[in-house]
């Protein structure tokens, strides 16, 4: 959980180049059980704030976001850990 915190909010990453310290979010289908193999990195606002995951909910985040889904969140999570660990 503390690398993909490390990572910082993967929608400020990938769409504004910034680092903006996030909160860790389990991604999951529905009421499904949540893992902690499947968390990403997600600042406040797009997490729980008015154009948050949470906040919006998981359909009109991804649209507002051009994804395809939530779980294409997981892919950029593993992008920016391998990026962050290659610059060690």
């Amino acid at each position: 959980m503390s690398a993909v915190a490390s990572t910082c909010c993967v929608i400020c990453r990938e769409f504004d180049g910034v680092r903006t310290p996030g909160q860790v979010h389990h991604v999951a289908d529905g009421s499904n059980p949540r893992s902690s193999f499947m968390t990403i990195c997600l600042c406040e606002s797009h997490h729980v704030g008015h154009v948050g995951l949470h906040g919006m909910g998981p359909k009109k985040f991804c649209k507002l976001f051009r994804l395809p889904n939530e779980f294409y969140l997981l892919g950029l999570q593993n992008k920016y850990l391998a990026i962050d660990r290659g610059s060690r």
